[in-house]
């Protein structure tokens, strides 16, 4: 019977070891688990707080894609105003042969003469050069007419009733000279043309002669018949005028050249005279 009890005990203390052992690897784990880590509440402001701001910039871009379409712009077709009737043929031929005279006469004339005769003719050349200015410049500005108009009884008009700037009746009366100009410049360049300086000569020629020829490819192609200058300026028309009442001293004058042009029949049309 002491056998019995001692063995009994002796169970009972490996039993009790063994569960001493399971324990405490059971503790080992528990106390390798780390710790949880809790944010910080800063850290979590600053999220938030980057997290609203996407909030609004999004929201901002979303509002910014959404526009109300423009409306678009009606073309304004561009006519001849009421009350105003076109010049004649005629009307046209005496303005444009009277500004010719008057802007480029003075100085082809002595030109033709210094190269015929090869006398000096410095001072008709200036003289020349003044009375084209005056004519495509000082006329415009201070009349907005030219000599050509005074005496052809006629004057530019706009689709806005309105007189054109004075810079179109001055870009419109240069481009005879440009073209003479262009012209000389081309001619000379072809006399050697392999050398560089000639193919400058040629460029600048054709550069100076490049509006006239829009002006011409315009007049022939457009329907309404309107040249390069007349575009620019937003569509231009040669009418018909009467004699002005304000007309005094040297303007009185061109205008008694212009009934002198009406009396001879030369500010008629072929329609008119029929």
């Amino acid at each position: 019977m002491k056998n019995m009890g001692l063995l009994e005990k002796a169970d009972k203390i490996k039993s009790e070891d063994k569960e001493e052992l399971i324990e405490e690897p059971e503790k080992d784990k528990i106390s390798e688990i780390p710790p949880e880590i809790i944010p910080d509440d800063t850290e979590t402001k600053k999220s938030n707080e980057k997290k609203s701001r996407r909030g609004r910039r999004s929201r901002k871009k979303r509002e910014r894609k959404q526009r109300t379409p423009k409306a678009k712009r009606v073309r304004e077709n561009k006519k001849l105003p009421d009350g105003y009737e076109l010049a004649s043929s005629g009307q046209k031929v005496v303005r444009r042969y009277s500004d010719l005279l008057t802007s480029y006469g003075m100085i082809i004339g002595p030109f033709v003469i210094n190269v015929l005769l090869g006398s000096d003719v410095t001072y008709l050349l200036l003289f020349g050069i003044l009375l084209a200015g005056f004519n495509l410049i000082f006329m415009p500005r201070s009349t907005g007419r030219t000599v050509g108009n005074w005496i052809s009884r006629t004057s530019y008009i706009t689709h806005k009733n309105m007189q054109p700037q004075w810079a179109y009746l001055t870009l419109k009366g240069l481009t005879f000279g440009l073209v003479l100009i262009g012209i000389v410049f081309i001619v000379t360049s072809t006399q050697d043309l392999s050398d560089s300086g000639g193919k400058i000569l040629f460029g600048i020629g054709f550069i100076i002669l490049l509006p006239t020829i829009i002006d011409f490819l315009f007049i022939r192609f457009k329907r309404d018949n309107q040249g390069l200058w007349d575009t620019v300026f937003g569509g231009v028309w040669l009418v018909r005028t009467t004699k002005s009442a304000g007309a005094k001293g040297w303007l009185k004058r061109l205008e008694q050249l212009g009934d002198y042009s009406d009396e001879r029949g030369w500010l008629k049309s072929s329609k008119d005279e029929n």
